[in-house]
């Protein structure tokens, strides 16, 4: 999807038209994404009422497929929404990242929204305040408060769906931080509101 003339410089404009660009399509697969695991022992991501999604969401929708991701676009860790396949937006060599889930079988959580169409989305923007800061590449980061979107939802006839940038403790999930290089996947108003969320956009 091409933004639209005077878009193509402006990140808030072209989040919000990856974001709305959702609007209609039906998700009929969801892939969970992680750095590789070393371990004997499967990754665990499946909480009960959120999910630890890690590195990202990919999206396989009819209209083609979409990526939930963590990025620094806005300077600080928000959620990204991007159009393709989330293995072309993700680098990690030869050994990684790698699928870690989900099982989207009648017990999952998105068993009852796949195959529907998204039928809104809501933004979460939260104004940040940041210092003078040197990145990896030398230059000298902005001073002041930038806005990042610290979470999306999508709206399904059977409910919503959250992606949040955030990194949780698991396995209760009580302490999270907000705004970190993870995503959360969140099928609860009421661990939304555990988490920070308190605002009307996204009551459930």
């Amino acid at each position: 999807m091409s933004p639209p003339d005077g878009e193509a410089d402006d990140p808030r404009a072209r989040f919000d038209a990856s974001l709305n660009g959702l609007l209609g399509r039906r998700i009929s697969a969801v892939d969970y994404w992680d750095v590789h695991n070393f371990a004997s022992e499967p990754a665990r991501w499946d909480y009960g009422s959120w999910h630890h999604a890690v590195m990202g969401v990919g999206l396989v929708a009819d209209a083609g497929p979409a990526t939930v991701t963590w990025t620094d676009t806005f300077y600080t860790y928000g959620v990204e929404v991007l159009d393709g396949r989330i293995e072309d937006h993700l680098s990690w060599g030869d050994e990684g990242p790698e699928r870690i889930g989900p099982d989207v079988d009648l017990g999952s959580p998105w068993h009852r929204y796949l195959n529907t169409p998204v039928l809104g989305t809501a933004v979460h923007w939260e104004r940040v305040e940041i210092g003078t800061g040197r990145r990896v590449d030398g230059s000298v980061g902005p001073v002041g408060a930038v806005d990042v979107p610290m979470a999306v939802r999508l709206d399904f006839a059977a409910g919503a769906v959250w992606f949040v940038a955030a990194i949780p403790d698991p396995p209760e999930g009580r302490r999270v931080f907000v705004g970190g290089n993870e995503i959360m996947v969140v099928f609860s108003g009421e661990k939304m509101r555990d988490v920070g969320f308190d605002c009307a956009a996204f009551r459930q």
